[in-house]
């Protein structure tokens, strides 16, 4: 297939609309009870409404800054009614659109790591100004603000939207926010620091840059301006243009790189170690792209082990395991239990991973049940396929693959996302049960909710099906759904292979040793797979 392509599309754009009145009434619900769900809340409202209408944004910028001086000074208790009132008395658009913050999500990367951050200043100036970058930023910016007060320093903030391409962000400042960087800079006299907050840099770096670079156009000094970030970034593996250049100009600081763990949890099997355990010889492991991994943990109490599996903070991780709970409920997977600090908890099984050698009909009919369970569960609606057809079209066209794409939607559905065998685990006593089903279908990767058809279609491609084995899942499917996805299956397939050697490509670029090789062998053969599939249109 040629040099290995580098601009494939694995990360989707997550966001979802939802109703101002309903997230007011979750937000007026978390106040008083849970601050840090609290926050993230109205981190999220504020950014929806600063996006869809900035004149309506002061207000809910109050809200969040007062729940970020709640969070940063660890008050047991504050006047939860004054902020309600406050929230109940703001306008907001009828619709928000809402992006989930990755690393409240995903990563543990807890708020208050950008708080402690500022212990890595030393002396700061007097005056604070913080640029936060929108959506996760809307909340870090939020926490680094009440942290420099903490320190009784004065501190206001903004936000901004980086536009353009994702490799070539660009930050424009309204006009009133021109004139708070004019303020603020009459003030570097007296010592003003401007400080732009994001979670990344990501892949690119071109948001955060880009973010510095625009104060840099409103005349402020590089030399007056610091990055906070996630992780301390290798500049020269940035792909926004000339970014090792740009990158720079400017002081970086990167929060501590120690994630939020709980405190009973002394072993470490996230970032693919759980496959020690799990797998007899380290040749049979699968590829993983363990920077991404959530974190795990195993835990022992009283001679019974249990895995601890970050699910995410506030409500969040409460969508993961009511998910996991309604697969449970049905037998299809372990009981899960939402744990302090956003990390579900399981029981650990004795079992094994199954594999694709496992297959036979009872197998089969076991995965086609649990297809048709997750139709009926987890219906949704999905605003078209053409975030996912793009996504095909643009990986095969890398892949120089001229193959035809056209999905179709019939059952829209948050799709377990992750069908490979080793995702089931058969244990000792004979239940084939699934793990990891609440989260995969709706993260930051593709596809999110979608047609079933995905599923279907990544089952057949993980557990390698014969055509035989392949008519007998379908057929069981359809006796189990009523849904018969034939007619539009052949082009799920193809999307489905095309994201997964998009997805192995980048993380073998992204990882060494071992775990790249193990990354380009299926790589490898997903893309055989498409290689097939074209010769066989040909014919």
């Amino acid at each position: 297939m040629g040099a290995r392509p580098v601009n494939l599309l694995v990360f989707r754009e997550n966001r979802w609309q939802v109703r101002s009145q309903s997230a007011k009434a979750d937000l007026l619900r978390a106040c008083g009870e849970d601050t840090l769900n609290a926050l993230l809340l109205a981190g999220e409202i504020e950014c929806g409404v600063a996006d869809a209408a900035p004149e309506l944004a002061s207000g809910w910028q109050q809200v969040t800054d007062s729940l970020a001086d709640v969070l940063v000074s660890a008050a047991a208790s504050f006047d939860s009614g004054r902020v309600r009132t406050l929230i109940q008395s703001l306008s907001a658009p009828e619709i928000l659109t809402i992006s989930p913050p990755e690393g409240f999500a995903y990563y543990a990367l807890h708020p208050l790591a950008y708080g402690d951050v500022l212990n890595n200043f030393g002396s700061l100036a007097d005056d604070v100004a913080v640029v936060g970058i929108r959506s996760i930023g809307t909340t870090l910016s939020a926490v680094t603000s009440a942290a420099a007060r903490k320190r009784g320093l004065r501190s206001s903030r903004i936000t901004v939207r980086p536009h353009g391409h994702p490799y070539n962000r660009e930050t424009q400042f309204s006009s009133e926010q021109l004139a708070w960087i004019e303020q603020k800079k009459q003030k570097r006299r007296a010592g003003t620091v401007f400080l732009v907050v994001d979670e990344g840099p990501g892949l690119s770096g071109s948001s955060l840059i880009s973010g510095a670079e625009a104060l840099v156009a409103a005349g402020v000094p590089a030399g007056d301006i610091t990055l906070i970030c996630g992780h301390q970034p290798n500049f020269d593996s940035l792909r926004a243009e000339h970014a090792a250049r740009r990158a720079q100009h400017f002081r970086w600081i990167a929060v501590n790189p120690e994630p939020y763990r709980p405190a009973a949890a002394p072993r470490f099997i996230g970032g693919g170690e759980w496959r020690s355990l799990l797998f007899a010889a380290e040749a049979n492991w699968p590829a993983s792209w363990t920077r991404f991994e959530r974190l795990k943990y195993l835990t022992s109490s009283d001679g019974n082990a249990s895995l601890l599996k970050f699910a995410g903070f506030g409500h969040h991780g409460k969508h993961v395991v009511t998910r996991e709970s309604v697969v449970a409920e049905m037998g299809f997977g372990p009981a899960p239990r939402l744990e302090v600090g956003g990390f579900a908890g399981y029981p650990w099984l004795s079992g094994r991973p199954m594999q694709a050698e496992d297959i036979s009909e009872t197998v089969l009919t076991r995965l086609a049940e649990y297809c048709a369970f997750r139709v009926c569960a987890f219906p949704t609606e999905v605003q078209g396929m053409a975030p996912l057809q793009q996504m095909a079209e643009h990986n095969l066209s890398e892949f120089k693959l001229d193959l035809p794409v056209s999905l179709r939607l019939e059952q829209p559905m948050i799709a377990d996302g992750r069908m490979q065998p080793h995702e089931w685990l058969l244990t000792s006593d004979g239940r084939m049960l699934k793990t990891d089903s609440g989260s995969h279908g709706d993260d930051h990767f593709f596809p999110g909710p979608t047609d079933i058809a995905w599923d279907l279609a990544g089952t057949i491609v993980e557990w390698r099906m014969s055509s035989a084995a392949q008519e007998f899942f379908l057929s069981a499917y359809q006796r189990a759904s009523g849904d018969n996805p034939r007619w539009r299956l052949s082009d799920y397939i193809t999307a489905y292979t095309a994201f997964r050697a998009g997805y192995c490509t980048m993380a073998a670029d992204a990882s060494c040793g071992s775990e790249r090789a193990r990354l380009e062998q299926a790589a490898a053969g997903y893309s055989s797979r498409l290689i097939r599939s074209r010769e066989a249109a040909a014919v």
